[in-house]
């Protein structure tokens, strides 16, 4: 179990260091990642967090729905840069993301599952959040390098990233900036 944890915790910080050093790659499962694009989610004119989307080198550049349906590993990493974001409003958006990526065609029945990983998590300025996907394992979410548990499956993923660059996205601009447009 301990082995577990620490491979988690060390692929978080690896992804952590890919966002400060866009140039390098990791191995994600048994592919390297490198990132894709990164955007800003704005709300009323105020920065609420950075993200940055990590692919395979074949999928840099490739089509949303080409991401978002590929059954490889990928992450979408988010930085949190406002102190307006709560534990209640980060879920809300992801709930409410979840329903716009479902009525898109991207439905998962694992929204409750991914709510109650957040029941004892506080949200500050600064805290880093990782949604990682491997093939086989599903989609781990970490919070400033702690694993707050794993969706099983890939439809779960791709109604995650849908959300953020389906064809609904939370924000056009975040969707351009993650695809690298």
């Amino acid at each position: 179990m301990k082995k577990s944890v620490i491979l988690k915790s060390t692929m978080a910080a690896l992804l952590a260091l890919l966002v400060a050093f866009p140039a390098f790659s990791v191995k994600l499962g048994n592919k390297e990642v490198v990132a894709n694009g990164s955007g800003t989610r704005t709300k009323l004119g105020m920065t609420m967090y950075n993200a940055t989307l990590f692919v395979p080198q074949e999928l840099k550049g490739a089509a949303d729905s080409a991401i978002i349906n590929a059954d490889e590993p990928m992450s979408i990493y988010i930085n949190i840069v406002s102190g307006m974001i709560s534990k209640d409003k980060f879920v809300d958006a992801v709930s409410e993301g979840l329903d716009k990526a479902a009525s898109a065609g991207y439905s998962s029945g694992d929204k409750q599952t991914y709510i109650n990983l957040f029941k004892d998590v506080t949200i500050v300025k600064g805290d880093k959040f990782n949604h990682y996907y491997i093939p086989g394992q599903g989609l781990t979410i970490t919070h400033n390098n702690k694993t707050l548990g794993v969706i099983k499956g890939v439809q779960f993923k791709k109604a995650f990233f849908a959300i953020f660059i389906g064809p609904k996205p939370v924000q056009d601009s975040l969707k351009k900036g993650l695809l690298g447009q």
